[in-house]
């Protein structure tokens, strides 16, 4: 488990208690209002408001100065250089808090990924297995039973039985980024001569009509999180 994972059990626990009473397209829209409010609350929070206003203040007018300036250019040179430096302090004050600010954000979208990515499809329906190297996979997944990948050499030889205990496209070797994203299914063993497994998992739909793309979960999480954060942002004043 990595460190985004940490409150996913959590929110897990919130949506299936949800899940009676709200469709998944209203359930996401509710998480992206949720992750855009504590996200903007804490840049608020973190952030120097009054500075980075009086910067934004600065470089606006700067700007406006510099648009209308018709002189010779060593003479706007000094304009031109207090608005880049104006500019880089802006961003100076800000970064920090919208980084901080950005992990809520992120952690929801990490968990999201899991809870209405892809699925098992119905037993006995064939899946698209793609191995590393110079070897094959196939897709097993009879009644009652936890799905698993059978990974074979070019000869048919079995290699290995990779158990696939949570639908996700991939399986790999544990990497140094899993201390901050996991893989819900696990990880290879590093003995194995192969170390990734591409699993074609179909896509949950979240709506019922529209092209394939538009009726999975990123496009409703994402669209609604930017409307709600910029609209929180404007309600707030936040700078």
């Amino acid at each position: 488990m990595g460190f985004l994972d940490l409150p996913a059990s959590l929110l897990a626990a919130i949506d299936n208690w949800m899940a009676p009473y709200l469709p998944a397209a209203l359930r996401l829209i509710l998480w992206a209002a949720i992750g855009a409010v504590v996200s903007m609350e804490l840049y608020r929070l973190l952030s120097p408001q009054v500075r980075i206003a009086e910067t934004k203040k600065a470089l606006a007018e700067t700007q406006r100065y510099v648009a209308g300036f018709d002189g010779e250019f060593h003479e706007a040179w000094p304009h031109l250089r207090r608005m880049m430096s104006l500019a880089f302090h802006r961003i100076g004050l800000v970064v920090p808090a919208t980084l901080a600010a950005s992990l809520p954000i992120l952690a929801v979208i990490v968990w999201l990924g899991s809870q209405y990515g892809v699925a098992y499809p119905p037993p006995g329906q064939n899946v698209p297995v793609v191995v590393d190297g110079d070897f094959k996979g196939r897709w097993v997944h009879r009644a009652e039973e936890t799905p698993h990948a059978v990974v074979m050499d070019r000869n048919g030889g079995a290699v290995a039985d990779v158990p696939v205990s949570k639908p996700v496209p991939v399986i790999h070797k544990r990497q140094w980024w899993n201390m901050i994203i996991g893989n819900p299914a696990g990880y290879l063993d590093d003995d194995l001569p192969f170390n990734r497994i591409d699993i074609s998992l179909p896509h949950q739909q979240v709506l019922a009509f529209g092209p394939a793309w538009l009726r999975r979960w990123e496009v409703i999480y994402f669209a609604a999180m930017i409307i709600i954060a910029f609209a929180f942002k404007s309600v707030r004043r936040i700078a």
